[in-house]
């Protein structure tokens, strides 16, 4: 794990606390620093971090440094160590504090995957300011003997990590992308040929797979295909593996958990379906779980697909329908002899897939 952190060197306790934090630090994390935006643009065109974290507020340079770290996919986590205090920002408030709020700090903060608070004081001026939600109280050692230097850089990375568990959609590459996919179509149909066996992840890899499975509520799907695949499952439990969700987020529910399964027929089920996928893309809610859930159905359950399609016309649903086919193509590997519809692949096809794809980013 590689992190940057950005700081001003001449604030002679910041740089303290750095220095502290590091050498307590494992072997599992890389720490680099930066004082000046030259130092941080040659670090970061250097080397891929995963994490920025920045140190205190007010400090024109952090606009530009977390605007390029966020464009190169770093995460952010700030510790500003009381400077958002509000008598710290009725310091020169009009010609000072106020331009910078609105300019980049504000917009900082709310950015941050988390905030590092160092006592409840701060915990409560952050609550009361309400910029970020993820709040996290690590003591500083250097201040309070609550704390050891060791115990503190535990938490710290810690948190590093749970920041890194965190959308993990997001951070796979490309071949943990595809065995990830393979993966959900072969917990979907109980087929092994869907994948191959040179194609299984390495560890680390794993993690984010597993983290993804639980997160997005696919976990018995993707602990189906291991069993189909016969593979050795690393020694990871994901239900205990901590992550942040962003503010909007809401828990998924199941489409028969809201619409029951009193129908008459088939038909009627999945015309209530689509239906009720209209409501979930109204409220940005449509994941992954709702594909799978969909995909199942129509794999194990025929229809009569000529009236199901003038139902669908009726209800105007018909579009929603070919869209949801082509989603369903794109991430549950459905193909088209199991589709009711054909599927299409427009612009708001597109918004959709962007939709599942982030709904947990922050």
């Amino acid at each position: 794990m590689r992190i940057l952190h950005f700081y001003t060197k001449t604030d002679a306790a910041i740089s303290q606390y750095f220095n502290m934090l590091a050498s307590n630090m494992g072997l599992e994390v890389e720490n680099h620093q930066a004082s000046t935006s030259e130092e941080a643009r040659q670090l970061l065109r250097a080397i891929d971090f995963d994490i920025l974290h920045v140190h205190g507020c007010w400090n024109n340079a952090q606009f530009m440094i977390v605007r390029k770290a966020l464009q190169q996919g770093a995460r952010l986590v700030v510790t500003p160590y009381g400077q958002l205090e509000p008598w710290v920002q009725q310091q020169h408030f009009w010609k000072e504090k106020l331009p910078k709020r609105i300019v980049y700090q504000k917009s900082i903060i709310e950015q941050a995957y988390a905030v590092i608070v160092q006592g409840n004081m701060e915990l409560e001026c952050m609550t009361r300011l309400g910029w970020n939600k993820r709040c996290v109280i690590i003591r500083n050692a250097l201040i309070t003997n609550s704390i050891t230097p060791r115990e503190m850089a535990r938490q710290t990375f810690d948190l590093y990590q749970r920041i890194m568990d965190s959308n993990p959609l997001q951070l796979m590459n490309d071949n943990t992308l595809k065995f990830t996919k393979r993966l959900i179509t072969v917990g979907i149909t109980g087929d092994e040929r869907w994948t191959m066996s040179d194609e299984v992840p390495m560890l680390g890899d794993w993690r984010q797979t597993l983290c993804y499975a639980h997160q997005e509520q696919i976990m018995p799907i993707i602990q189906r295909a291991i069993r189909t695949l016969n593979l050795m499952e690393p020694n990871i439990d994901a239900t205990k593996i901590p992550y942040f969700v962003p503010d909007s987020y809401v828990e998924t529910k199941s489409i028969q958990q809201t619409i029951g399964n009193q129908f008459i027929s088939e038909n009627d089920r999945l015309v209530a379906t689509f239906k009720h996928i209209k409501k979930l893309i109204g409220n940005h809610q449509l994941s992954i779980k709702h594909l799978v859930e969909l995909d199942i159905e129509l794999r194990e359950h025929p229809c009569d697909e000529g009236k199901l399609a003038e139902q669908l016309q009726e209800r105007s649903l018909i579009k929603l329908a070919a869209r949801c086919m082509q989603l369903m193509h794109d991430f549950t590997g459905l193909t088209e002899g199991f589709m009711p519809v054909l599927p299409l692949n427009d612009r708001i096809t597109k918004k959709w897939h962007y939709q599942i794809e982030n709904h947990l980013t922050i």
